[in-house]
This record gives C-alpha cells, structure tokens and sequence, in this order.
C-alpha cells in the first residue's frame, strides 16, 4: 500500500467533484510525504482533520462546511419593514446573507438554488468536506500501527492520536447522519438509508462495477459511531488530553458527552444518562458572577469556564449578521418570548434592532473574527445537564432526579429561581423548552426537531414558518413571501447531493424531497 497521508484529499468518487478519481489518480506526483513517526500523523490529525477556526465575513452559508445549521429551524427569520430609510449597505447585505443562503432557509429542494431560479451554488461542499476528514482519519489510523512507539512519549502520543481520530471520525458521521439520513427510530432503523460507511484507507473503485457506493441503514452507521466514541474513550483513558489542548482537541470529557448526545438521539436513554453523569463531574458557574450582562461582554468564548471542547468557525459572528434589521436575520420571537423577565440568558444572548426585531448580539463574539467558539462543532457543559435530565426523564422512577438537574440548570441562569416540579409529558416539555432556550443558535435545535419527531414515547413535530422579503433594486421591499415547512415534512432529511448521484452509472437512492412554493405573497 502506498504510505502518502496526503493522499484521499480527493480520494473517492464520493467526493470527486469536478475532478474525476482518475485524473486525481493521474496527477498523483512523486511529491509524497511518509510519515515516519506518530508526531507526523498527530500534526496531520491537526492539520487536516480538526475542523478549522477561521474569519468569518458573510455569515451562514451553503457554501462552506456546515455553515447553514442555524438558519433552518424555528428559531430564526428575517427582519421585517421597509427598508427605505435605512442605511442602504444594510440591503446590500441581503445579497451576500440572505440571498446564497435562500435554499436551505427556504427549505428548497435543491438547497444550492438562488431566489430567482437563476444559479444553482453546489450542494456537495458539507458532504465532501466531512468525507475527506473521515479519509484522513482511515489512512492516520491504519498508518499509526505500523510507525514505531517505544518511548513513553511516543506511546502516549501513539494513543491519544487514536483516540481523537475515532472521536473526530464519529463526529463527522454523526452529522452526515442527521443531514442525510432520516433519525433515529428504534423500529425503522435497520431499514432507513442512510450515508455511505467508508472505513478503508485507500480507493475504492471498480469501473466494471455499475454503483461503487452504497448508502449503509441508519443503525449501521450510528453503531459505527458508538464503536468509534467507544474507542476513543478506551485510547483517551489511556492516555489523557493534555489540559492547555483541552478544550481544542478531543479529551475524555468531550468524547463522553457526545456519546451521551447519541445515546439520547438513540433513545438508549440509561446509557445517556450513564455518559452524561461521567461529564458532571465540574458544576455550572451562575450567569449572574461571569460579569457578562453587558453589550461590550459576549457569552460564549473560549474563557466561558462550561466550555468543554470547540471546532470550527462561526458562521453567526460577523457583525453584520443577525442584526434583526431589514434585510437581515433576526431572532424568532417566539423564542426570545420564552425567557422569563428574570432569565439572565435573554438580554445575554439577545439585542433589539431599531424595528423592534430581536438580533442575536451576544452569545458570540461579533466581529470579522477568528472566533474560537463555533456555531456547530461545540460541547459544553450546560448540555450535559439537559442530556441526563431528558434521559431520566424518559426512565421510570427517576423523574425526580430530571427536575433536580432542570432545577440546578436554570438556578445558574435565573436570578430569584425557585424549584419546581413536573412529571410526564410535562416534564419532557420543560426539559425540551430549556435546551431550545440554553442552545440557540449551537446547531442544536434542527437536529433536536428531527429526532423528537420519531420520539417513541413522547412524539413532537411542528410546522414552521420562514419569512423571505424579496428586494428590487436595492431600495425596498417589492414583497413577501412565508414558507412553510410542514409537521413530519420530507425536507427535515436533505437530498444526496446531485454529484454524488451523477457519479455512478446506477445511481443510489435519494431521499424524497418536493418543490416548496411560496404560501402567500403580500
């Protein structure tokens, strides 16, 4: 086997793109590097593996990596009013915000495509991304047992590196998953397609073969992402996270509290509940004592003491983004209404624009940043308290144990509070309403929305309504449109990209997803 870690960059015909797998094989030069030690693959692992922390200047996108999370759920819309009179770099801004990204908050069935039909941007760049990640990882893991590790260094080195490749190669499944899959459903998913399960570290491809890829259930690939969590608990164990890269690179904590994440997408709610308890071992710190209710004061940073590990950029921080002025996103008010007059988290996380339109001022740094704190590929404590409270309160006879971790929650959060109890359906609903308020806008709430949808016990699914101001001229408002995503609706699972169906000569199935048309105009 050739020994080149650069080599799946573009490896397969999953991620080809306009690039065919022979003319990547052709240009294939004698230009390789060989590892020849685990410290080379460690700052591959960095390298090329890690997601990448990088400015930040036109907020969501489609086209880059997971850029479009939060513009898909019921926690966003756009601002409303005329735009005459305001400052007209604000309507600008609707070219380079909401104008890409119309696809993805319109719930359209080819995401890439523009307000006017005129251009389709590609649908491939998540999927690609993640794939070559995973590849990285398959060749990392399959090199490191054959480089020597004698020294305690070297083998300290030699597990960690393993264990956060699994913990990585997890994550990345996991969210291919939920974008391409349907959820989770203990009774269908040993049916549902879900993403193809690649695991080998070279090429995979036969040109006598008429499909070379083939889409892998829903439990195969989520059993791959407790086998991968698993090991690199095993390996992390083994050999601890450094704690000045702790919250950067994968530690212990950070492994068992995505595990405890799947277990509750899995509705295994004892093991949820297991690998949440492991990750409370540090307490919450009250809002009040950060010193952050002030507009100069973001809440999410990298000194927050609850964060437990970040990757990736932040599509919510530039400063133009979010505003909740014409032209804009803003912050639904059904949510911001959620917040009790003595809920720290709403003047925290949130702002008023000059049309009454709620903006998401503070949760993250705002600015053309290189924020430290993504909008997607984070974990924090605060989860770990949300996840074992709805795990105990799926389970019988420990409803008493999920109000004291709701309680211990929100005690943190709002000054004054008093603890209360709840039970059954109930309880669930608080449990659901404290994470949508404590985990706006971290690439929670869509992900959430699909897996309470197919919720054995307690099934929850809603119609959401996306508000699009179309723009003429730059000037004004010529009108507006609602869209309108349907209780249980298709759209919650997105199409295969169209690249990855054209690649072979008998296509894998998609998933069904139908043309949305505008419900009103006015």
């Amino acid at each position: 086997m050739i020994k080149n870690i650069y080599i799946f960059l573009l490896c397969i015909g999953l991620m080809c793109g306009s690039t065919s797998c022979s003319d990547f094989l052709d240009a294939y030069s004698q230009d390789m590097v060989i590892p020849s030690s685990v410290t080379d693959l460690d700052e591959v692992l960095l390298g090329s593996v890690y997601m990448p922390s990088s400015q930040i200047s036109n907020g969501p996108s489609g086209t880059r990596s997971c850029g479009f999370f939060n513009i898909l759920d019921d926690d966003v819309n756009t601002g409303l009013g005329s735009a005459t009179g305001e400052n007209t770099s604000n309507i600008n801004g609707w070219q380079q915000c909401l104008g890409p990204i119309f696809g993805y908050y319109a719930w359209q069935m080819e995401v890439g495509v523009n307000y006017n039909g005129t251009s389709v941007a590609s649908d491939v760049v998540t999927w690609s991304d993640l794939y070559a990640r995973i590849n990285y990882i398959n060749v990392i893991l399959d090199e490191i047992t054959q480089l020597p590790h004698e020294t305690e260094d070297e083998q300290a080195t030699y597990l960690r590196v393993q264990g956060e490749a699994y913990f990585l190669r997890g994550w990345f499944y996991f969210v291919l998953a939920n974008l391409y899959g349907d959820a989770y459903a203990p009774a269908t998913c040993e049916e549902k397609l879900c993403v193809p399960l690649k695991l080998t570290p070279y090429v995979e491809h036969d040109k006598d073969k008429p499909t070379q890829f083939q889409r892998a259930t829903v439990k195969e690939i989520y059993d791959q992402v407790v086998t991968d969590l698993l090991m690199a608990e095993d390996y992390l164990t083994q050999s601890p996270q450094k704690d000045e890269h702790r919250h950067y690179r994968a530690s212990l904590e950070a492994v068992d509290l995505l595990l405890s994440r799947v277990y509750l997408y899995m509705q295994d709610y004892v093991k949820a509940e297991e690998k949440a308890d492991a990750v409370l071992a540090s307490s919450l710190v009250r809002l009040a004592s950060l010193s952050l209710l002030s507009s100069t004061s973001p809440f999410l940073t990298s000194t927050n003491p609850e964060l437990i590990f970040s990757q990736g950029s932040n599509n919510l921080a530039p400063t133009g983004i979010f505003t909740g002025r014409a032209g804009d996103f803003c912050v639904t008010k059904e949510l911001r209404d959620m917040y009790a007059e003595d809920d720290l988290r709403g003047e925290c996380f949130f702002g008023i624009a000059s049309n009454d339109s709620i903006s998401l001022n503070y949760k993250y740094e705002r600015g053309t940043v290189r924020s430290r704190v993504s909008d997607v590929f984070t974990l924090r404590m605060a989860e770990a308290y949300l996840n074992k409270a709805e795990a105990c309160a799926m389970q019988e006879g420990k409803e008493a144990e999920a109000c004291r971790l709701l309680n211990e929650l929100r005690v943190h959060r709002i000054e004054n509070y008093e603890d209360k109890l709840y039970s059954g359906e109930e309880l669930i609903r608080q449990i659901r309403n404290e994470r949508r308020k404590e985990l706006c806008f971290e690439g929670h709430r869509w992900f959430d929305l699909r897996r309470y949808a197919v919720c054995e016990e307690y099934p929850y699914s809603r119609q959401i309504i996306h508000v699009f101001n179309a723009i003429g001229d730059n000037t004004a408002y010529l009108y507006t449109e609602l869209y309108k995503l349907e209780e249980y609706d298709a759209a919650y699972t997105f199409a295969i990209p169209s690249i990855v169906l054209e690649f072979d000569n008998v296509p894998m199935e998609n998933n069904p997803r139908e043309e949305r048309e505008p419900l009103s105009s006015e």
